[in-house]
């Protein structure tokens, strides 16, 4: 488990280069009405080695259902998942990774 204080910045919350099936949560319950939080998921290309955007959400206000689940990704080459908050005051954002 882990823990991000976010700062208008786009942080990485979740990185690998190992292969393996991933999948987590992120809890977005400190959120209210006025924030909102980004979310991003990237893959590196085994090509280029940079990684390329393959999934972008935004999530605003008090959240109804707060805890994310994050589907299973299969990572080999690099993933990595990260956060920015881009509107309403700082929070700090709770996470956890599995491997399978």
């Amino acid at each position: 488990m882990g823990s991000t204080t976010m700062d208008g910045t786009e942080q990485t919350v979740f990185e690998t280069t190992e292969l393996g099936e991933y999948s987590g949560y992120i809890f977005l319950d400190k959120m209210v009405s006025g924030d909102t939080v980004a979310i991003r998921v990237y893959v590196k290309d085994v090509n280029d080695d940079t990684y390329k955007k393959w999934l972008e959400d935004s999530y605003t206000g008090a959240l109804t259902t707060p805890a994310l689940r994050m589907e299973p990704m299969i990572g080999k080459v690099g993933m990595k998942v990260t956060l920015q908050q881009t509107a309403g005051s700082y929070r700090t954002v709770t996470h956890m990774w599995f491997k399978r």
